[in-house]
């Protein structure tokens, strides 16, 4: 399994104020605040905006440690407020972890392999692309690979696939991560599977919401 991807940040000590906010940002900073049970009290800092941009960059699971006054926090990104314009980020949510506590994370799900239903003119479709787990920062992965190789027409495979040791998915065990659909029209019309296809994708977009953002006038009220 591998590991996170680790980004070293260092953080300032963030200026209260509207204007001081308007400074940073001008200097390519991003305000943000680190929460979590490792921490005794909230912390309110400052990260420059192109280390935040690899780690939003990334398709895969990626631990900030963050640095500040001389101490290092191992810390996963929970959220992010953009600028409804520019599409810039404006505010950053932190969550620090602490080794001996389960975290709640959404991990991608990728599918290693070519599957043998595909040569026979059978169509990959995959509905669930990432996942919610809960697991120690130890057991955290860079991603869920998932091998396919074996599957034909007709095949799945569901979250019950998923046997990571001290990885336990949030989702029930049935719910299928990819299935092999026979080709376009013929027996998938008549069985209604191409119906099927278009619900599930209105559907996906609910999985790996990792809490819920704040509007850009809360977040700039909390930052003074």
């Amino acid at each position: 399994m591998e590991k996170p991807t680790i980004v070293t940040v260092e953080a300032t000590e963030r200026p209260k104020g509207k204007t001081a906010l308007k400074n940073l940002r001008n200097e390519f900073k991003v305000p943000a605040v680190a929460y979590g049970p490792k921490l005794d009290s909230n912390l309110h800092v400052t990260i420059p905006e192109l280390e935040l941009e690899k780690v939003l960059a990334s398709n895969k699971t990626t631990i900030i440690k963050l640095v500040h006054e001389g101490k290092e926090y191992s810390t996963l990104l929970q959220s992010v407020e953009y600028h409804p314009v520019t599409d810039r980020p404006l505010h950053v949510d932190l969550f620090a972890l602490e080794e001996k506590t389960p975290v709640t994370i959404t991990i991608p799900i990728r599918l290693s392999g070519t599957p043998h239903g595909l040569a026979e003119g059978g169509r990959l479709y995959q509905p669930l692309r990432k996942i919610q787990v809960l697991c120690l920062p130890k057991d955290i992965p860079s991603e869920i690979v998932l091998d396919i190789s074996h599957l034909n027409i007709g095949d799945t495979i569901d979250v019950e696939a998923i046997d990571l040791e001290g990885i336990t998915p949030l989702r029930a065990s049935y719910r299928t991560i990819a299935v092999i659909r026979p080709p376009k029209g013929g027996l998938a019309e008549l069985l209604g599977l191409e119906e099927e296809e278009e619900e599930a994708e209105g559907e996906e977009g609910e999985e790996g919401s990792e809490g819920g953002e704040e509007d850009a006038a809360s977040k700039e009220e909390s930052d003074n």
